[in-house]
C-alpha cells in the first residue's frame, strides 16, 4: 500500500468516526504497519468495520484476518484434492465375488433368513 492510499483509508475512517487522529505522525505510523498490505483488502475491511462497529478500526482490524483466510483457502484446496482422490477410489472399487456373503455366513454358522 502507498502512503497516499493510507491517507485515503484514514480519511474514510475519519468521515465515520470524528475522534480519529489524521495528523502526519499518525499517517506515518499507519503507513509503517500497512505498507506491505494490499489496499483493496484494507479498503474492504474498513468498509465492513464501519458497517458493524461504533468505534474506529485498529491496525489489526484494517489488516483483517488474512492469515485465517489463507489457512481456509489451503484447507479448501486440501479438501478438494481429498474428494477427487475419494471419487477415484470409489470408481475403482470391485464388488466381492458372488456367493461370498453366503460363504461367510456358513463359516460363522449363522442361519441366513431370506430378505
Amino acid at each position: 500500500m502507498k502512503r497516499a492510499q493510507v491517507i485515503d483509508l484514514l480519511l474514510k475512517i475519519a468521515e465515520e468516526y470524528n475522534q480519529v487522529d489524521t495528523s502526519d505522525p499518525e499517517i506515518d505510523r499507519l503507513y509503517e504497519h500497512l505498507k506491505d498490505f494490499p489496499f483493496d483488502i484494507a479498503q474492504e475491511n474498513v468498509r465492513r468495520h464501519i458497517q458493524t462497529n461504533s468505534f474506529p478500526p485498529k491496525i489489526s482490524q484494517i489488516r483483517g484476518r488474512v492469515g485465517d483466510l489463507h489457512e481456509i483457502e489451503q484447507q479448501k484446496k486440501a479438501t478438494a484434492v481429498y474428494l477427487v482422490q475419494r471419487e477415484s477410489e470409489r470408481t475403482a472399487v470391485a464388488l466381492p465375488p458372488a456367493g461370498w456373503k453366503e460363504s461367510l455366513y456358513a463359516k460363522l454358522g449363522i442361519a441366513r433368513t431370506t430378505e
